[in-house]
């Protein structure tokens, strides 16, 4: 089984890269959240939407908006698995462990 990390950095508000990527993902695929992606965790939709897929969620962007306090609330209120914060050193550990790295 090929592995893939969706790689996704633009926010959902002006692209449609993630909702692309989610009318392809396989069950088995990840997906990192970087740049203005993040963004879009503070969308129920959106949340709804990645509930069911392997999500990253890297750690300076987070901080780079402002965002810690409003992803440890959504954090809290959805599963403690719903995502994982990650720094860079982790991002390259995951692209390693997926067999494909696609940026969209």
């Amino acid at each position: 089984m090929i592995l893939i990390l969706h790689h996704i950095q633009t926010s959902v508000t002006t692209d449609n890269a993630l909702a692309t990527c989610l009318r392809f993902i396989h069950p088995s695929d990840s997906i990192i959240l970087a740049g203005d992606a993040v963004n879009c965790l503070l969308q129920m939709p959106w949340q709804q939407r990645l509930a069911s897929v392997n999500v990253f969620i890297l750690q300076d962007d987070v901080h780079a908006r402002g965002l810690q306090q409003h992803i440890e609330t959504i954090a809290t209120r959805m599963s403690p698995e719903f995502f994982h914060i990650i720094d860079y050193s982790s991002f390259v550990e995951q692209s390693l462990k997926h067999n494909k790295v696609i940026t969209w």
